[in-house]
Protein backbone atom coordinates (compact mmCIF):
# COMPACT_ATOMS: atom_id res chain seq x y z
CA UNK A 1 0.00 0.00 0.00
CA UNK A 2 2.67 2.60 0.55
CA UNK A 3 4.78 1.52 -2.43
CA UNK A 4 1.09 2.08 -4.36
CA UNK A 5 0.85 5.62 -2.39
CA UNK A 6 4.13 6.68 -3.22
CA UNK A 7 4.05 5.95 -7.46
CA UNK A 8 0.74 7.86 -6.92
CA UNK A 9 2.31 11.00 -5.58
CA UNK A 10 5.01 11.07 -7.83
CA UNK A 11 3.43 10.85 -10.75
CA UNK A 12 0.78 13.81 -9.58
CA UNK A 13 4.16 16.10 -8.93
CA UNK A 14 4.89 15.29 -12.60
CA UNK A 15 2.73 16.32 -15.23
CA UNK A 16 4.73 17.17 -17.72
CA UNK A 17 6.89 13.87 -18.15
CA UNK A 18 5.27 11.53 -20.68
CA UNK A 19 2.04 13.34 -20.39
CA UNK A 20 2.86 16.85 -22.44
CA UNK A 21 -0.20 17.68 -24.01
CA UNK A 22 -0.78 20.04 -27.11
CA UNK A 23 -4.02 20.68 -28.90
CA UNK A 24 -3.64 19.87 -32.55
CA UNK A 25 0.21 19.22 -32.33
CA UNK A 26 0.61 22.47 -32.53
CA UNK A 27 1.03 25.68 -30.73
CA UNK A 28 -1.06 28.31 -32.96
CA UNK A 29 -0.80 32.37 -31.92
CA UNK A 30 -2.93 34.58 -34.38
CA UNK A 31 -2.03 38.40 -34.46
CA UNK A 32 -5.05 40.34 -35.32
CA UNK A 33 -4.90 43.99 -35.97
CA UNK A 34 -5.04 46.81 -38.08
CA UNK A 35 -1.99 47.00 -40.83
CA UNK A 36 -3.57 48.90 -43.34
CA UNK A 37 -5.97 51.68 -41.92
CA UNK A 38 -5.66 54.38 -38.94
CA UNK A 39 -3.96 52.13 -36.56
CA UNK A 40 -1.57 50.52 -38.97
CA UNK A 41 1.56 52.58 -38.50
CA UNK A 42 1.41 51.80 -34.29
CA UNK A 43 1.94 48.46 -34.53
CA UNK A 44 0.71 46.41 -37.87
CA UNK A 45 3.24 44.29 -39.36
CA UNK A 46 5.98 45.47 -37.29
CA UNK A 47 3.84 43.47 -34.19
CA UNK A 48 3.61 40.49 -36.58
CA UNK A 49 7.17 40.56 -37.19
CA UNK A 50 7.82 40.91 -33.15
CA UNK A 51 6.13 37.77 -32.73
CA UNK A 52 7.79 35.57 -35.10
CA UNK A 53 10.86 37.00 -33.22
CA UNK A 54 9.59 35.58 -30.20
CA UNK A 55 8.97 32.24 -31.66
CA UNK A 56 12.55 32.32 -33.46
CA UNK A 57 14.01 33.38 -29.95
CA UNK A 58 12.37 30.62 -28.30
CA UNK A 59 13.33 28.00 -30.65
CA UNK A 60 10.50 27.56 -32.74
CA UNK A 61 9.16 24.64 -30.80
CA UNK A 62 7.15 24.16 -27.25
CA UNK A 63 6.82 20.90 -25.82
CA UNK A 64 8.41 19.16 -28.76
CA UNK A 65 5.69 20.78 -30.76
CA UNK A 66 6.02 23.39 -34.09
CA UNK A 67 4.66 26.93 -32.78
CA UNK A 68 3.36 28.60 -35.72
CA UNK A 69 2.23 32.49 -35.93
CA UNK A 70 -0.69 33.69 -38.07
CA UNK A 71 -1.80 37.35 -38.68
CA UNK A 72 -5.05 39.24 -40.16
CA UNK A 73 -5.52 42.94 -41.03
CA UNK A 74 -9.33 43.80 -39.26
CA UNK A 75 -9.38 47.18 -40.96
CA UNK A 76 -10.98 48.73 -37.72
CA UNK A 77 -13.89 46.84 -38.99
CA UNK A 78 -15.78 45.07 -35.60
CA UNK A 79 -17.92 42.46 -37.79
CA UNK A 80 -14.81 41.77 -39.83
CA UNK A 81 -12.63 41.30 -36.69
CA UNK A 82 -15.26 38.66 -34.91
CA UNK A 83 -15.63 36.77 -38.15
CA UNK A 84 -11.81 36.31 -38.54
CA UNK A 85 -11.60 35.65 -34.69
CA UNK A 86 -14.47 32.92 -34.83
CA UNK A 87 -12.97 30.96 -37.70
CA UNK A 88 -9.47 30.82 -35.58
CA UNK A 89 -11.04 29.88 -32.65
CA UNK A 90 -13.64 27.30 -34.07
CA UNK A 91 -12.18 25.67 -37.26
CA UNK A 92 -8.12 26.51 -37.34
CA UNK A 93 -7.17 25.67 -33.55
CA UNK A 94 -5.81 29.11 -32.56
CA UNK A 95 -4.95 28.39 -28.61
CA UNK A 96 -3.94 32.45 -28.56
CA UNK A 97 -4.97 35.93 -30.16
CA UNK A 98 -2.40 38.74 -29.77
CA UNK A 99 -2.06 42.46 -29.96
CA UNK A 100 -5.93 43.65 -30.86
CA UNK A 101 -5.39 47.65 -31.36
CA UNK A 102 -9.18 49.00 -31.86
CA UNK A 103 -10.85 48.98 -28.03
CA UNK A 104 -14.28 48.12 -29.81
CA UNK A 105 -12.48 44.94 -31.91
CA UNK A 106 -10.93 44.39 -28.24
CA UNK A 107 -14.19 44.23 -26.24
CA UNK A 108 -16.00 41.87 -28.77
CA UNK A 109 -13.15 39.41 -28.98
CA UNK A 110 -12.87 39.58 -25.53
CA UNK A 111 -15.96 38.11 -24.89
CA UNK A 112 -15.76 35.38 -27.79
CA UNK A 113 -12.09 34.64 -25.94
CA UNK A 114 -14.08 34.32 -22.71
CA UNK A 115 -16.84 32.12 -24.00
CA UNK A 116 -14.29 29.90 -26.16
CA UNK A 117 -11.76 29.68 -23.48
CA UNK A 118 -8.64 30.70 -25.09
CA UNK A 119 -5.95 33.08 -24.34
CA UNK A 120 -5.86 36.91 -25.28
CA UNK A 121 -2.08 38.56 -25.23
CA UNK A 122 -3.77 42.00 -25.60
CA UNK A 123 -1.14 44.88 -25.90
CA UNK A 124 -2.39 47.64 -27.92
CA UNK A 125 -6.25 48.65 -26.81
CA UNK A 126 -6.75 51.97 -24.85
CA UNK A 127 -9.75 51.02 -23.15
CA UNK A 128 -9.23 49.09 -20.02
CA UNK A 129 -12.84 47.14 -19.54
CA UNK A 130 -11.42 43.83 -20.75
CA UNK A 131 -9.20 43.65 -17.64
CA UNK A 132 -12.21 45.91 -15.14
CA UNK A 133 -15.61 45.04 -15.76
CA UNK A 134 -15.45 42.76 -18.67
CA UNK A 135 -12.96 40.78 -17.47
CA UNK A 136 -13.52 37.12 -18.14
CA UNK A 137 -10.26 35.11 -16.80
CA UNK A 138 -8.29 34.47 -20.22
CA UNK A 139 -7.64 37.63 -22.04
CA UNK A 140 -4.44 39.45 -20.32
CA UNK A 141 -2.99 43.30 -20.89
CA UNK A 142 0.30 43.56 -21.49
CA UNK A 143 0.52 47.07 -22.82
CA UNK A 144 -0.84 49.95 -20.78
CA UNK A 145 -4.49 51.03 -19.65
CA UNK A 146 -5.91 54.86 -19.42
CA UNK A 147 -4.97 54.80 -15.84
CA UNK A 148 -1.08 54.07 -15.96
CA UNK A 149 -0.13 56.45 -18.77
CA UNK A 150 -2.06 59.45 -17.88
CA UNK A 151 -1.76 59.67 -14.10
CA UNK A 152 1.83 60.03 -14.15
CA UNK A 153 2.10 62.78 -17.27
CA UNK A 154 -0.70 64.42 -15.70
CA UNK A 155 0.99 64.64 -12.45
CA UNK A 156 4.15 65.88 -13.62
CA UNK A 157 2.06 68.61 -14.92
CA UNK A 158 0.50 69.70 -12.27
CA UNK A 159 3.72 69.85 -9.90
CA UNK A 160 5.38 72.14 -12.69
CA UNK A 161 2.34 74.48 -12.27
CA UNK A 162 0.06 74.05 -14.81
CA UNK A 163 -3.61 74.17 -13.25
CA UNK A 164 -6.07 74.24 -15.90
CA UNK A 165 -6.60 71.51 -18.75
CA UNK A 166 -8.31 71.44 -21.97
CA UNK A 167 -9.15 68.21 -23.25
CA UNK A 168 -9.36 66.94 -26.87
CA UNK A 169 -10.32 63.46 -27.42
CA UNK A 170 -11.36 61.20 -30.35
CA UNK A 171 -14.84 59.86 -30.11
CA UNK A 172 -14.38 56.14 -29.70
CA UNK A 173 -14.23 53.77 -26.45
CA UNK A 174 -10.72 54.51 -25.84
CA UNK A 175 -10.85 58.26 -26.18
CA UNK A 176 -13.90 58.44 -24.01
CA UNK A 177 -11.35 56.13 -21.27
CA UNK A 178 -9.00 58.66 -21.61
CA UNK A 179 -10.96 61.53 -21.31
CA UNK A 180 -12.21 60.68 -18.34
CA UNK A 181 -8.86 59.48 -17.03
CA UNK A 182 -7.84 62.08 -17.74
CA UNK A 183 -10.11 64.50 -15.96
CA UNK A 184 -9.93 62.43 -12.71
CA UNK A 185 -6.19 62.51 -12.41
CA UNK A 186 -6.67 66.43 -12.88
CA UNK A 187 -8.77 66.54 -10.24
CA UNK A 188 -7.06 64.33 -8.15
CA UNK A 189 -3.68 66.25 -8.25
CA UNK A 190 -5.51 69.76 -7.31
CA UNK A 191 -5.90 70.94 -11.32
CA UNK A 192 -8.74 71.80 -13.00
CA UNK A 193 -10.69 70.48 -16.38
CA UNK A 194 -12.15 73.87 -17.92
CA UNK A 195 -13.29 72.34 -21.19
CA UNK A 196 -13.15 69.20 -23.69
CA UNK A 197 -14.41 68.69 -26.99
CA UNK A 198 -14.47 64.98 -29.22
CA UNK A 199 -13.59 65.01 -32.51
CA UNK A 200 -14.37 62.26 -35.22
CA UNK A 201 -12.13 59.19 -35.76
CA UNK A 202 -9.59 59.59 -38.69
CA UNK A 203 -10.33 63.92 -39.00
CA UNK A 204 -8.20 65.84 -40.91
CA UNK A 205 -9.62 69.42 -40.06
CA UNK A 206 -8.57 70.14 -36.24
CA UNK A 207 -8.57 73.73 -37.01
CA UNK A 208 -11.91 74.63 -34.91
CA UNK A 209 -11.13 72.30 -31.55
CA UNK A 210 -7.62 73.51 -31.20
CA UNK A 211 -8.58 77.15 -32.09
CA UNK A 212 -11.52 76.29 -28.91
CA UNK A 213 -8.69 74.91 -26.91
CA UNK A 214 -6.31 77.40 -27.56
CA UNK A 215 -9.12 80.37 -26.69
CA UNK A 216 -10.57 78.89 -23.41
CA UNK A 217 -6.82 80.08 -22.33
CA UNK A 218 -5.79 76.36 -20.31
CA UNK A 219 -2.32 75.81 -19.46
CA UNK A 220 -2.23 72.51 -20.52
CA UNK A 221 -3.87 71.50 -24.07
CA UNK A 222 -4.36 67.46 -23.36
CA UNK A 223 -4.50 65.36 -26.86
CA UNK A 224 -5.52 62.04 -26.45
CA UNK A 225 -4.79 61.17 -29.68
CA UNK A 226 -3.08 58.54 -31.70
CA UNK A 227 -1.94 57.66 -35.29
CA UNK A 228 -2.98 59.84 -37.99
CA UNK A 229 -4.94 61.76 -36.30
CA UNK A 230 -1.99 62.95 -33.83
CA UNK A 231 -0.11 63.79 -36.70
CA UNK A 232 -2.40 65.86 -38.52
CA UNK A 233 -3.26 68.28 -35.45
CA UNK A 234 0.01 68.52 -34.52
CA UNK A 235 0.56 69.68 -38.00
CA UNK A 236 -1.80 72.25 -37.22
CA UNK A 237 -0.68 73.15 -34.10
CA UNK A 238 2.56 74.25 -35.25
CA UNK A 239 0.75 75.61 -38.16
CA UNK A 240 -1.54 78.33 -36.07
CA UNK A 241 2.08 78.19 -33.28
CA UNK A 242 -0.45 77.13 -30.67
CA UNK A 243 1.36 76.31 -27.36
CA UNK A 244 4.33 78.75 -27.97
CA UNK A 245 2.84 80.92 -25.23
CA UNK A 246 2.31 79.98 -21.45
CA UNK A 247 0.34 77.64 -22.84
CA UNK A 248 1.69 73.66 -22.93
CA UNK A 249 0.71 70.64 -25.23
CA UNK A 250 0.60 67.25 -23.55
CA UNK A 251 -0.36 64.01 -25.39
CA UNK A 252 -1.27 61.49 -23.71
CA UNK A 253 -0.32 58.25 -25.91
CA UNK A 254 3.48 58.90 -27.62
CA UNK A 255 4.64 56.16 -30.07
CA UNK A 256 8.10 55.93 -31.72
CA UNK A 257 6.02 56.00 -35.10
CA UNK A 258 3.93 58.82 -34.26
CA UNK A 259 7.02 60.90 -33.47
CA UNK A 260 9.01 59.92 -36.56
CA UNK A 261 5.64 60.90 -38.74
CA UNK A 262 5.66 64.46 -36.87
CA UNK A 263 8.96 65.07 -35.98
CA UNK A 264 10.78 66.03 -32.90
CA UNK A 265 10.59 70.02 -33.87
CA UNK A 266 6.45 69.61 -33.13
CA UNK A 267 6.70 67.17 -30.11
CA UNK A 268 9.97 68.43 -28.26
CA UNK A 269 9.72 69.07 -24.42
CA UNK A 270 6.42 67.02 -24.38
CA UNK A 271 6.47 64.80 -20.95
CA UNK A 272 4.98 61.62 -21.33
CA UNK A 273 4.05 57.87 -19.71
CA UNK A 274 5.25 55.26 -21.97
CA UNK A 275 5.90 51.16 -20.67
CA UNK A 276 8.72 51.11 -23.11
CA UNK A 277 11.38 52.89 -25.61
CA UNK A 278 13.79 50.84 -27.70
CA UNK A 279 16.69 53.26 -26.51
CA UNK A 280 15.65 52.51 -22.79
CA UNK A 281 18.79 50.12 -22.04
CA UNK A 282 21.10 47.70 -23.17
CA UNK A 283 18.57 44.69 -23.72
CA UNK A 284 15.92 47.28 -25.07
CA UNK A 285 18.07 48.57 -27.71
CA UNK A 286 19.65 44.73 -28.43
CA UNK A 287 15.54 44.27 -30.16
CA UNK A 288 15.30 47.10 -31.02
CA UNK A 289 18.56 46.46 -33.13
CA UNK A 290 17.24 43.46 -34.45
CA UNK A 291 13.81 44.69 -35.31
CA UNK A 292 15.21 47.52 -37.70
CA UNK A 293 17.41 45.27 -39.54
CA UNK A 294 14.02 42.81 -40.22
CA UNK A 295 11.30 46.55 -40.79
CA UNK A 296 13.82 49.08 -41.87
CA UNK A 297 12.86 51.10 -38.25
CA UNK A 298 13.07 51.43 -34.48
CA UNK A 299 10.11 49.20 -32.99
CA UNK A 300 7.36 50.67 -30.74
CA UNK A 301 6.29 49.66 -27.49
CA UNK A 302 2.93 47.52 -29.28
CA UNK A 303 5.66 45.40 -31.15
CA UNK A 304 8.22 45.03 -27.73
CA UNK A 305 5.08 44.09 -25.70
CA UNK A 306 3.72 41.68 -28.28
CA UNK A 307 7.01 40.01 -28.09
CA UNK A 308 6.88 39.79 -24.00
CA UNK A 309 3.66 38.59 -24.37
CA UNK A 310 4.56 35.68 -26.98
CA UNK A 311 7.40 34.54 -25.46
CA UNK A 312 6.54 34.71 -21.11
CA UNK A 313 3.12 32.83 -22.88
CA UNK A 314 5.17 29.81 -24.38
CA UNK A 315 7.41 29.71 -21.30
CA UNK A 316 4.28 29.20 -19.41
CA UNK A 317 3.06 26.41 -22.02
CA UNK A 318 6.67 25.06 -20.70
CA UNK A 319 6.28 24.93 -17.54
CA UNK A 320 2.66 23.48 -17.27
CA UNK A 321 3.24 20.69 -19.77
CA UNK A 322 0.12 21.91 -21.96
CA UNK A 323 -1.62 24.33 -23.77
CA UNK A 324 -4.70 24.10 -22.30
CA UNK A 325 -6.05 27.33 -21.51
CA UNK A 326 -6.52 27.37 -17.87
CA UNK A 327 -3.01 25.52 -17.25
CA UNK A 328 -1.25 28.03 -19.02
CA UNK A 329 -3.05 31.61 -17.48
CA UNK A 330 -2.99 29.50 -13.67
CA UNK A 331 0.88 29.46 -14.14
CA UNK A 332 1.52 32.93 -16.01
CA UNK A 333 -0.09 34.08 -12.63
CA UNK A 334 2.95 32.68 -10.95
CA UNK A 335 5.11 33.74 -12.66
CA UNK A 336 7.52 36.60 -12.18
CA UNK A 337 8.07 38.71 -15.66
CA UNK A 338 11.94 40.39 -16.15
CA UNK A 339 12.55 40.65 -19.56
CA UNK A 340 13.49 43.41 -22.13
CA UNK A 341 9.75 45.14 -21.89
CA UNK A 342 8.17 44.20 -18.55
CA UNK A 343 10.43 44.69 -15.86
CA UNK A 344 8.97 43.62 -12.01
CA UNK A 345 5.79 42.03 -13.88
CA UNK A 346 3.27 39.99 -12.59
CA UNK A 347 -0.12 38.76 -13.89
CA UNK A 348 -2.72 40.06 -11.55
CA UNK A 349 -6.10 37.92 -11.46
CA UNK A 350 -7.82 40.79 -13.18
CA UNK A 351 -5.88 39.59 -16.14
CA UNK A 352 -3.57 43.18 -16.01
CA UNK A 353 0.22 42.53 -16.32
CA UNK A 354 1.40 45.14 -14.30
CA UNK A 355 5.44 46.40 -14.59
CA UNK A 356 7.20 49.38 -14.28
CA UNK A 357 6.69 52.78 -16.39
CA UNK A 358 8.64 55.24 -17.42
CA UNK A 359 8.30 58.99 -17.53
CA UNK A 360 10.00 60.59 -20.68
CA UNK A 361 10.60 63.44 -22.53
CA UNK A 362 10.55 64.19 -26.37
CA UNK A 363 14.35 65.34 -27.12
CA UNK A 364 15.30 68.41 -29.23
CA UNK A 365 16.09 68.14 -32.66
CA UNK A 366 19.23 69.27 -31.79
CA UNK A 367 19.90 66.25 -29.80
CA UNK A 368 19.55 63.71 -31.63
CA UNK A 369 22.98 61.78 -31.60
CA UNK A 370 21.35 58.16 -33.56
CA UNK A 371 18.83 58.13 -35.68
CA UNK A 372 15.24 57.27 -34.46
CA UNK A 373 16.45 58.26 -30.55
CA UNK A 374 13.32 60.09 -29.75
CA UNK A 375 13.00 59.70 -26.02
CA UNK A 376 14.98 60.47 -23.01
CA UNK A 377 13.70 59.07 -19.35
CA UNK A 378 12.97 60.71 -16.54
CA UNK A 379 11.93 58.78 -14.32
CA UNK A 380 11.07 55.18 -13.56
CA UNK A 381 7.64 54.75 -11.77
CA UNK A 382 7.59 51.40 -10.09
CA UNK A 383 4.73 48.75 -10.61
CA UNK A 384 2.88 49.27 -7.97
CA UNK A 385 2.01 52.94 -8.27
CA UNK A 386 1.74 53.08 -12.04
CA UNK A 387 -1.08 50.52 -12.22
CA UNK A 388 -4.52 50.63 -10.51
CA UNK A 389 -4.64 48.78 -7.39
CA UNK A 390 -6.16 45.57 -7.63
CA UNK A 391 -8.24 46.32 -5.15
CA UNK A 392 -9.61 49.41 -6.97
CA UNK A 393 -10.39 47.15 -9.68
CA UNK A 394 -14.38 46.68 -11.25
CA UNK A 395 -13.73 42.96 -12.23
CA UNK A 396 -14.38 40.35 -10.28
CA UNK A 397 -11.74 38.37 -10.06
CA UNK A 398 -9.80 39.30 -7.14
CA UNK A 399 -7.89 36.00 -6.26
Amino acid sequence: MRVLSFVVVIAAMLPSIGLAQVSGNVVKIAVLNDQSSVFSALGGTEVVRAAELAVKHFGGSVLGKPIQILSADHQNKPEAALLIARQWLDQEGVDAIADMANSAIALGVNTLLGERKRVGLYVSPGTDRYTEADCNGYVTGWGVDSYSVLASSVKSLVDTGSKTFFILSPDYEAGKVAEAEVEKAVQKFGGRVIGKIRSPLGGTDYASFLLQAQSSGADVIQLNLNGPDLVNAAKQIQEFGIGTGHQKIAVSYVHQADTRAVGVDVLQGIKFATPWFWNLDDNSRKFGDEMRKITGNAPGWAAAGTYSAVTNYLKAIEIAGTDDADAVIRTMKGMTINDMYAHNGKLLPNGRVVHDMYLAEVKKPTELEVKDDYFRLLKTIPAEQAFRPLAESACHLKE
